[in-house]
């Protein structure tokens, strides 16, 4: 096994240096949603690339936001891709205890010293030490010991509309690589593991009943709520039709056909779920979403079962009409909802939308629209894989037995990884920790408190993963 101890050593002499690079990252704004410093960020990015001795650096357009290809080629006969976002969030209407944007290091208890800035902890933060801990081996030992594709995108937090045309176009290089891995912060508040091994597919469209396509009530715009008297209501009818579609309580879809392609979890998935439930606590759950009781009642392994392999069909949002302050007597020309999807193995886009079609028609709302807003399929990996083991390995080591979940209730494009026509494993890991993703004061430990680790440590965690990678 390589020894390792000089590169923590530089690690260790580095820290205010590598907190420092987090910072700068940090500061630069990268916001998707509106393209706030977009342009800067990818530049900044290459910058990162060209410094750690990558000598093919390109900014990418396949449309949308500017993605990032950079390759580290040291000769090693082992090749992984390495994915990123350099998106983040708005903070429009947000109070911050310090401006977002210039990433300020506060004491923060249980924990010592924390960054906190948007991007912090989803997830900019954790990828600058991701690039310190690289830096550091090439310090000490002259160059990396595995070659790497890097592919970033600036889209995540829209749902990655153009990242398939980014990965067609550099397939034929990345069909060399062995693996995807992600060395991000993972661990939770309370220094324990979750590591995934999968992710639901997600299909998001807006469902739209207006009184034009309906033929009733008011076509062109609102009127005056007399009319009710005499006039239909497309909001009505939108509410109604939206009540085919699940049971009372919402927990069970009723779109014929919904579950027949969802697979049910394999053996060794409840095996892993059985290990799990010994060991996760659904209470920190519910105090840190304020929660107070499970759908149905659910507990135990059937709560995780439920969680990682039902598919779900989730009302993000419904309007129509006036919905600003005071009162305004209307009756809405139209009404909409944005609804989620979340697919489990098995299930598609195409035929969600389809069976949703049909189910729409069959019950007499041949009238209300459906807007794709984007979608992709789920996609899961082995724990039995050496990448994955390379980084259980480095948990191990450290006394952690990490928490093994078969999916993720969320989801991210991992299909175009992990699916035809790479199908390569993938993993995400290391110590650390974040939290407030999305949320006002996100923040990243840089000081741990010796349950949840630091910059040092984390970046530490970085090494061994891909040693243990190249070794295994």
């Amino acid at each position: 096994m390589k020894d390792r101890r000089a590169i923590y050593q530089y690690i260790e002499d580095h820290e205010a240096e590598h907190i420092a690079r987090v910072q700068e990252y940090l500061r630069q704004p990268s916001i998707s949603a509106d393209g706030t410093g977009m342009s800067e960020c990818a530049r900044l990015l290459q910058e990162y690339y060209r410094a750690l001795g990558c000598r093919e650096v390109a900014e990418v357009d396949v449309g949308g936001y500017p993605f990032v290809w950079a390759v580290y080629s040291c000769g090693s006969p082992k090749t992984i891709i390495n994915y990123s976002m350099y998106d983040v969030q708005p903070v429009e209407g947000e109070v911050w205890s310090s401006p977002p944007f210039e990433a300020h290091l506060q004491e923060r208890p249980p924990f010592g010293r924390v960054i906190v800035a948007r991007g912090a902890h989803n997830s900019k933060g954790g990828y600058r030490m991701w690039l310190n801990a690289l830096e550091s081996i090439i310090a000490v030992e002259g160059k990396l010991p595995v070659n790497i594709f890097f592919t970033a995108e600036g889209e995540e937090e829209l749902g990655s509309p153009h990242l398939p045309a980014f990965i067609d176009r550099y397939l034929s290089r990345l069909q060399e690589a062995d693996g995807v891995l992600s060395c991000i912060p993972c661990q939770q508040h309370d220094g324990g593991i979750r590591l995934t091994l999968g992710v639901k597919g997600i299909y998001e469209f807006r469902l739209e009943c207006s009184g034009e396509r309906w033929g009733r009530g008011p076509e062109k715009h609102d009127v005056h709520s007399s009319m009710k008297a005499i006039a239909d209501s497309p909001v009505w009818r939108l509410i109604h039709a939206l009540s085919t579609l699940t049971t009372p309580d919402g927990n069970r879809v009723l779109v014929e056909g919904f579950y027949e392609n969802a697979a049910s979890p394999t053996s060794e998935d409840l095996e892993l779920i059985r290990d799990l439930s010994s060991q996760f606590d659904p209470s920190l759950w519910q105090r840190t979403h304020r929660i107070r009781s499970w759908a149905d009642d659910l507990s135990g392994q059937d709560l995780l079962v439920r969680f990682m392999f039902s598919p779900t069909l989730n009302i993000q949002g419904i309007w129509g009409g006036h919905t600003g302050a005071g009162s305004k007597t209307v009756l809405p020309h139209k009404g909409s909802c944005q609804i989620d999807i979340r697919l489990v193995p098995g299930m598609t886009v195409e035929e969600v939308h389809d069976k949703l079609r049909r189910h729409l028609d069959r019950h007499g709302y041949e009238d209300i629209a459906i807007f794709p807003l984007g979608g992709y399929p789920p996609a899961r990996t082995s724990l039995r894989t050496k990448l994955v083991q390379s980084v259980v390995r480095m948990y191990r080591d450290r006394g952690i037995t990490p928490q093994i979940w078969p999916l993720s209730g969320g989801s991210w494009p991992m299909y175009l990884y992990c699916e035809d026509p790479l199908r390569l494993p993938y993993c995400a890991g290391g110590l650390g920790h974040g939290g407030g993703a999305h949320s006002p004061d996100e923040y990243l430990v840089m000081q741990g408190n010796g349950t949840v680790a630091g910059l040092v440590e984390a970046e530490k965690s970085y090494v061994d993963i891909l040693y243990n990678f190249v070794e295994a």
